[in-house]
């Protein structure tokens, strides 16, 4: 039995080319890891393996590396019944036009990002921040914008989603906050302006009955991770995602990249 391989549908046009997901557990079997890739090497040509707690720096496959991009921490909190009032430096950007201090701000959220640090894919890293600050505003990427204003121009930035989960057989469904982009500008760091943000997504939580919300990040953003200690977030679990690139596939200038197996 191989694992299940599911196709990445946004990443995939944004790159033009197809990438798969793997969720592995903890005590995965290297042989059913190997059958699932070989299925799908004329599927992908990048396949992104999500290995659950701390990995090994590669993983060792036959035709393919399998190199550690990122090691990722989850944190969480319960949404608090009585939350505190909002700065007012923080409100709620709601225009539809995303401004040029938010898009310098997104591509600051990515800087340790796995989409940076792969050499394959780091040249289109700024357009798919850009991309990603955009479609949040649309309402695609986030469900709501909160930023800190300094005069008229946005050093602080965070986007959340609305996360559903089914916890009953019955239909049951809770809903969760997910912190998606966070970013504090480099000139404005270390001046309480990212516990006032988590404050702003506090408040949305809580406005709509949310019971936790959750932030993924980096193990090596230990600015970020302690501040979320500090108030109140506590970790969750580890994950290590791997890059597993597939060395049959080519660039042909009619088709674009296409596995060598198709000729």
């Amino acid at each position: 039995m191989s694992y299940s391989i599911s196709p990445v549908l946004w990443e995939s046009e944004f790159f033009a080319f197809p990438i798969g997901r793997i969720e592995l557990p903890a005590d995965y079997l290297p042989e059913q890891l190997e059958e699932s890739l070989q299925h799908s090497k004329n599927r992908f040509r990048l396949i992104c393996i999500s290995l659950d707690g701390n990995g090994p720096d590669s993983i060792p496959v036959n035709g393919s590396q399998c190199i550690c991009i990122d090691r990722r921490l989850r944190l969480t909190k319960l949404v608090p019944d009585n939350v505190a009032s909002l700065d007012t430096h923080v409100r709620a950007y709601t225009s539809t036009f995303c401004s040029k201090w938010l898009e310098q701000l997104a591509v600051q959220s990515g800087q340790l990002s796995r989409f940076k640090r792969d050499p394959e894919l780091s040249a289109h890293f700024e357009r798919l921040f850009l991309t990603w600050i955009n479609y949040s505003v649309s309402g695609e990427f986030a469900d709501s914008i909160w930023t800190w204003r300094e005069g008229n121009r946005h050093v602080g930035l965070v986007t959340i989603r609305c996360i559903r989960r089914q916890i009953s057989e019955h239909g049951e469904v809770e809903r969760d906050g997910n912190i998606e982009l966070l970013a504090v500008d480099s000139q404005y760091r270390r001046c309480g302006i990212g516990t006032r943000l988590f404050d702003a997504c506090d408040f949305w939580c809580s406005s709509l009955a949310m019971k936790n919300v959750t932030l993924t990040t980096q193990l090596e953003n230990e600015q970020t991770i302690r501040l979320c200690e500090n108030i109140g977030y506590k970790r969750a679990g580890e994950s290590t995602v791997y890059h597993c690139w597939n060395p049959n596939w080519v660039y042909d200038t009619r088709r674009g990249w296409i596995s060598n197996v198709d000729g």
